[in-house]
């Protein structure tokens, strides 16, 4: 507890040094940091593997990032990200990103390096707490516990954009490039409690994106991501431990979004489909695991003046619609309602309810609940209380 409370006062000191500028043979450094602080209180199911139902403070995350403008073409820069959410992160220092970035010209650019994956309204600055209206984004499009699995890529991205009079700018971005490995990702977390243990899980991830930003500021677009995961480790029975792997025959995802902001009001709409088709070698003989889970949500933030902004929002996840979705283990519906106070440009508060139906635990479609932090089973429902602040430099 001591070293928490350590590492929390040191977060939110660091804004006095954390944001300033400097020049290296005549071009621009800028360093930025952010950190956030929340704390969950919930009924008796413990939420995102924290002991939330005695309430609970391991929500932490914070990160620090430098760029440069090498030449008028090219940037570089990176950011080293740290959290602790409970299973997930365990305080481990990462790179988040790190990238070199070639703009040949408006329509066409390069980066290579640890690229966050453009993929929807907010994959990309997810860890951007400060931007966003609510303390948890909606668990069926942006799960906090596997924002692993697809915030980032090691490889390339190409991207441009073209602008056209009356209607906006179109934008693309392709990439592929290797998942980069993360022993506390909620998948690796959930297949504890079916006795599997992974060395190691990823492999390669290709897609892409397009989006139409309107003149009066709406945003659509799409996104498609396919992999191919391999994961490595053993299957325990009793106090025997065996080899155990598996191989990825399908894993596509398609996604669909909308922003509309409409004098002080925003809404968002996003929609995920996920098929999966994965060979598990528990023996020389192996099974096979077929998914087809879907997600939607829809938000609504007002921002009332400088300081206060209300928001709610409705999410849906269904772990397979090809089988029965009603049981609680085959879904997760959320309603949530949120307020944001900004003490200043840099500092914020937000306080939100959530109220939970469902609770899928199985390793390939784990949100939110998991048995290693529910021994003593889950309820159906669940009411949730979380505050969240901040500073973002």
């Amino acid at each position: 507890m001591l070293n928490r409370l350590v590492l929390i006062a040191a977060a939110f000191a660091v804004p006095a040094f954390s944001q300033f500028d400097f020049k290296v043979d005549g071009r621009d450094v800028q360093v930025h940091s952010f950190a956030s602080q929340g704390f969950l209180y919930s009924n008796e199911n413990n939420y995102l593997s924290m002991p939330t139902s005695k309430g609970s403070f391991a929500l932490t995350d914070g990160g620090v990032n430098v760029t440069t403008q090498i030449t008028d073409k090219f940037r570089a820069g990176g950011q080293m990200y740290l959290r602790n959410v409970g299973e997930f992160g365990n305080w481990v220092p990462v790179l988040d990103w790190g990238l070199g970035d070639y703009k040949f010209a408006t329509w066409f650019g390069f980066r290579a390096g640890r690229v966050k994956t453009t993929l929807g309204l907010y994959n990309d600055i997810q860890d951007m707490d400060s931007l966003h209206t609510f303390a948890l984004l909606p668990e069926s499009i942006y799960p906090i516990d596997w924002r692993s699995t697809l915030i980032a890529h090691d490889g390339g991205d190409v991207y441009g954009s073209h602008s056209v009079k009356h209607l906006g700018t179109f934008s693309y971005t392709g990439y592929a490039g290797m998942r980069p490995q993360d022993p506390t990702s909620g998948y690796i977390v959930a297949a504890k409690a079916v006795n599997v243990f992974y060395d190691s899980l990823g492999g390669r991830q290709t897609g892409g994106d397009i989006r139409w930003t309107m003149p009066f500021g709406a945003v659509a677009g799409a996104s498609y991501l396919t992999e191919d995961i391999t994961g490595i480790g053993t299957i325990r029975t009793g106090t025997v431990s065996t080899p155990y792997h598996q191989n990825t025959n399908t894993d596509e995802l398609a996604q669909y979004y909308l922003q509309v902001p409409v004098k002080g009001f925003r809404v968002d709409f996003e929609y995920r489909r996920n098929i999966r088709d994965i060979s598990l070698y528990r023996t020389a003989v192996p099974t096979y695991s077929i998914v087809d889970s879907r997600g939607w949500y829809i938000a609504g933030a007002y921002r009332i003046n400088k300081n206060w902004e209300l928001g709610a929002y409705r999410s849906i996840y269904w772990v397979d619609t090809r089988k029965n979705t009603d049981p609680a283990a085959q879904h997760l519906f959320e309603t949530v309602i949120a307020g944001r106070y900004d003490f200043a440009n840099h500092y914020y508060l937000k306080v939100e309810g959530h109220f939970v139906d469902g609770a899928p635990t199985t390793p390939s479609a784990a949100r939110a609940f998991y048995t290693v932090s529910n021994p003593n089973g889950i309820l159906p429902t669940t009411s949730l209380l979380v505050m969240r602040t901040g500073f973002s430099f």
